[in-house]
């Protein structure tokens, strides 16, 4: 799970269990635009000390969500990132050794297979990796080495991979993983699963090692892990021995769904989605009691998973009361949610408002679509609301880039591969593109692709930007292919795939004028906190845009000057 997800996540439900500090309020019913109920938010001081306490503890998930949360409140701190990386670090690996997915994987390879698999991972990423100089052989080697420490020190891990190890041999080797096979010079791929091979080995002499391919298997993860918080080795997606998922899962359109007391309910409902904006009403709390006409009553979770594989005429369509049993509210989310939404005015002004959730092939289409509205119904500015936009697809980010800027660079990416290898991504659309003034919102959550669209129109001066520094996440990732593990399926004679993949960063991503993206964000360039101030502010500043485009068109341009050789009048 990315650090974005869980925050997320938890701004969906407005809580982290964060006991000492959570205090809900009852919701309010009837105001003309009500949220869901929040607890009083934790102060960034006792955000550090939860995540600190449940660190020392051990509880990685704790401190990871509060480390998120800590971000957001406060992240210009190059040392809380640090510490949310490696919390997301230990929260990946707790949950990738529950997954029986994962278990299976390991359990079902040969050493030699799973060595294999290291092998590949540790000659393909060097070459394709954004920054050569972090991703050499050695420096995965190390990551590789402090990710097996860590897992020997998960009960989750030994349970399924060891043979119940004495604690002074467990410690007696993670000691060596430090002092020795951290310290190891490896050449290239080949020498690295040479001295793989010979540290398992020196594992099975300390202790019972039951899946000697979870050693490698795990190490490979390390390799990738260590890179970046986005890089990360991920098991093949195809596997018919395993289930589908017994979570509903609604949360593209920003609906979270839970369970209380056997019944169906909103577990959340995230800020500015495509739920909150269309279905405003909605609470957590609220209880789901029919989803695609079937009963909800006593489903429980897989019930309410089994009804969303079957959706009707190409929407999920939900029965919802409140929690006390109010009126019953019908509610259609679409399959393919769009991700252009939200368009109205703001009240009591020539001003129209878009929401972007993220980007999909379909964005620039959507947008031209939302802004024509706009146009008709009187807008003379557009708020483009990126808040909480994760990203999406690169190539959409930029195309709708070009729909809003008529010239100049949208963005230059920096990365080994030829496809981004100081590319430079420009608008040349000219006239086509759209000329209304343009206000984008931007905060914490802000990135990848939505970052890339708010640095263009910022540098350019093509919009002003209102709300919060965005999250920094200036990098491309792609899905690297592995094949060492392929097979060939004896009925048809096609590659099966068995080996994963690794989801790298291959590429930087540098605004026009402002720099890299990465670490840094975008700051907007009128700072407001308050979400509930900063769709007025942005509001505001239209207005003043408005203005300004005026203003400029009725100046009249100078008069020419007279060239030195041309002759006056007498």
């Amino acid at each position: 799970m990315t650090a974005w997800a869980t925050i997320r996540r938890f701004g969906a439900v407005s809580a982290l269990v964060l006991s000492a500090f959570a205090f809900t309020a009852p919701p309010v019913r009837g105001a003309p635009e009500p949220s869901p109920a929040r607890p009083a938010k934790p102060t960034p001081a006792q955000l550090r000390e939860i995540a600190e306490k449940a660190e020392k503890g051990g509880d990685w998930e704790a401190a990871f969500n509060a480390y998120c949360h800590l971000f957001v409140a406060d992240r210009a701190s190059p040392e809380l990132r640090e510490k949310l990386n490696t919390a997301l670090r230990y929260t990946q690996q707790l949950r990738r050794h529950r997954d029986p997915g994962f278990q299976q994987f390991a359990s079902g390879m040969p050493l030699d297979s799973g060595l294999d698999l290291f092998a590949e991972v540790l000659q393909k990423i060097p070459v394709v990796y954004a920054e050569r100089e972090k991703a050499t052989v050695q420096h995965l080697w190390n990551f590789a080495i402090e990710e097996l420490a860590r897992s020997l020190a998960n009960p989750a891990f030994r349970q399924a991979f060891l043979d119940n190890p004495r604690a002074d041999k467990l410690e007696q080797f993670r000691g060596a993983l430090h002092q020795i096979w951290a310290k190891r010079n490896v050449t290239d791929h080949k020498d690295a699963r040479l001295a793989l091979r010979r540290l398992i080995a020196s594992a099975q002499d300390h202790f019972t090692v039951r899946v000697p391919a979870a050693f490698a298997v795990e190490a490979a993860c390390g390799a990738c892990g260590g890179l970046d918080e986005y890089t990360v080795f991920l098991t093949p997606n195809a596997n018919a021995n395993v289930e589908p998922s017994l979570i509903p899962d609604l949360s593209t359109s920003g609906l979270y769904l839970g369970i209380v007391k056997n019944a169906i309910v909103v577990d959340g409902i995230v800020p500015n989605s495509w739920v909150a904006l269309t279905y405003p009403q909605l609470r957590r709390g609220d209880r789901i009691t029919r989803l695609n006409n079937r009963v909800m009553d006593t489903a429980g979770l897989p019930g309410a998973a089994g009804a969303l594989r079957h959706p009707i005429e190409g929407f999920h369509q939900l029965d919802i009361r409140g929690a006390d049993d109010e009126a019953k509210i019908e509610v259609r989310i679409p399959i393919a949610v769009p991700s252009v939404y939200g368009a109205r005015m703001v009240p009591d002004k020539p001003v129209g408002y878009i929401r972007i959730g993220d980007f999909q092939t379909s964005t620039p289409r959507e947008l031209d679509t939302a802004i024509a509205g706009l146009k008709m119904d009187g807008a003379r500015a557009v708020i483009i609301d990126l808040r909480g936009n994760h990203g999406g697809s690169f190539l959409a980010g930029v195309e709708t880039a070009r729909r809003l800027l008529p010239n100049g660079v949208i963005v230059t990416t920096q990365g080994q591969v030829t496809e981004v290898a100081n590319q430079v991504f420009t608008s040349s659309t000219g006239m086509s593109a759209h000329d209304i003034p343009l206000v984008l919102l931007i905060d914490a959550e802000t990135a990848s692709a939505a970052e890339v669209l708010a640095a263009a129109l910022k540098d350019h001066d093509r919009a002003k930007v209102v709300g919060m520094p965005s999250f920094g996440k200036g990098t491309v990732q792609y899905p690297l292919r592995l094949v060492t593990l392929d097979d060939i399926d004896p009925a048809t004679g096609k590659k099966v795939s068995k080996s994963g993949t690794v989801r790298v960063t291959i590429a930087k991503l540098v605004a026009p004028t402002s720099g890299p993206i990465s670490g840094v964000g975008i700051s907007p360039h009128f700072v407001e906190a308050d979400p509930n101030l900063q769709l007025e502010t942005a509001a505001d500043k239209a207005e003043e845009e408005i203005v300004r485009r005026e203003m400029m068109q009725l100046t009249p341009a100078p008069p020419p000057v007279p060239s030195p050789l041309q002759p006056t009048s007498p």
